[in-house]
């Protein structure tokens, strides 16, 4: 295997997993953890940008599409949870019905 490769596999487990995983970590405590989660959808966004930005990738028209559609997934996730928390009773009942059909 040549440097570059190895350099490409070091990034990815310096950055990938032991930054990103001590960033989500850090915002497990500080925030809920539905906005802390939704980096998952976030990352390929970032990914991308930093792709066009940093490496001078094409990026086509379905992925430009796609962006939006990440995004308000997002902001779906994010809106609805925070609607639930608003609402704790409701909240309580509808974990209380969860459990009750697990058993």
């Amino acid at each position: 295997m040549g440097s570059r490769p190895l350099l490409a596999l070091a990034y990815l487990i310096v950055f990938g997993s032991w930054v990103g995983f001590s960033a989500y970590v850090f915002l497990l405590r500080r925030v809920r953890p539905t906005v802390a989660t939704s980096y998952a959808y976030v990352n390929p966004v970032i990914a991308m940008a930093l792709g066009v930005a940093l490496a001078g990738e094409r990026v086509t028209p379905t992925e430009w599409a796609a962006m939006p559609v990440i995004l308000a997934g997002v902001a779906l996730v994010v809106v609805a949870h925070s609607r639930v928390e608003e609402r704790p009773g409701q909240a309580a009942a509808a974990r209380t019905t969860e459990t009750a059909d697990e058993a």
